[in-house]
């Protein structure tokens, strides 16, 4: 019998401190969204035991961290269903396997697992950039309250998915919305002729706007702000990212307008971020 898809919320569970933030975060976020919340744990011994090593059985201590997390879960939300996932594998595979059904994938910056394939943090660039739904990595102070919500956009499809869940976000949250655009300046010569860099930085404004509108239609309660910044995508992002509660970005930018390209900034942003960073892939329908 084939097992069936994981849904709802999924979080990485290793035992480690940022695991245990990881998972605060996403039963907070299953709550909102009333949806079941997984614990996943994934374990995979590759290597042989040293003879001065003492006999121990890697799976019961899987179980055994993996029943650690469920009982915070259970605590952390008692009103939630939480059910529990113990896979012998690699824990980015596992990961990125279950991101095909789930609404979420939730994992914390980096674990402290006792044995190979228990480390979540080496993984976590691996299912930003490959789960099928959004992945959700918490850095920096945890903030369960409503906060400001980031949203990095640079006109490419995933970007564009990405304003939607920050819309989403904010509603479900009660938290006002940024809309973040990191505006490089255009050298003159590589202007078209009759262009100013003004005329240009309008007109991506404008189509910002058009984006926007059925957003604002879909969540009139969200108070959204645009905000055109000079500098560098990843500079910009960060500083904007200093005290809010959710930065939310494309995978990858493809250049909508010259000068908003957000470039490959989503690896530097899960890694360094200093607050929980959501990565959003492109959509059929870019959600917009």
């Amino acid at each position: 019998m084939s097992e069936q898809p994981i849904t709802g919320v999924v979080v990485g569970y290793d035992g480690s401190e940022g695991s245990v933030h990881a998972l605060e975060w996403a039963a907070d976020a299953a709550r909102m969204r009333d949806v079941p919340l997984t614990v996943l744990h994934a374990w995979d011994v590759r290597v042989g035991r040293p003879a001065t090593m003492p006999a121990i059985d890697p799976r019961a201590v899987a179980e055994d961290i993996l029943n650690g997390g469920i009982e915070r879960a259970r605590r952390a939300a008692p009103d939630l269903k939480v059910q529990a996932v113990l896979a012998r594998a690699p824990a980015a595979a596992k990961l990125i396997e279950v991101g095909g059904s789930a609404d979420l994938v939730v994992l914390g910056p980096r674990g402290t697992g006792g044995f190979p394939g228990l480390l979540l943090g080496s993984v976590g660039a691996q299912v930003a950039a490959h789960a099928a739904c959004p992945v959700v990595l918490v850095r920096g102070r945890l903030d369960l309250g409503p906060g400001r919500i980031i949203a990095g956009v640079d006109g490419s499809p995933a970007s564009r998915s990405a304003l939607a869940l920050a819309f989403a976000e904010a509603e479900g949250r009660g938290s006002a919305l940024s809309v973040v655009v990191a505006w490089e300046p255009v050298s003159g010569r590589d202007l078209p002729p009759l262009v100013d860099e003004a005329d240009l930085r309008s007109a991506a404004e404008a189509r910002l706007a058009r984006w926007m509108r059925p957003l604002r239609e879909r969540h009139p309660g969200v108070d959204a702000e645009i905000d055109v910044v000079i500098g560098q995508a990843r500079e910009v992002l960060m500083d904007a990212a200093a005290g809010a509660r959710l930065l939310v970005v494309g995978s990858r930018g493809l250049g909508g307008f010259r000068g908003l390209l957000l470039g490959s900034v989503s690896h530097t942003l899960v890694h360094h971020a200093p607050c929980p960073v959501a990565v959003v892939h492109a959509s059929t329908g870019n959600d917009v």
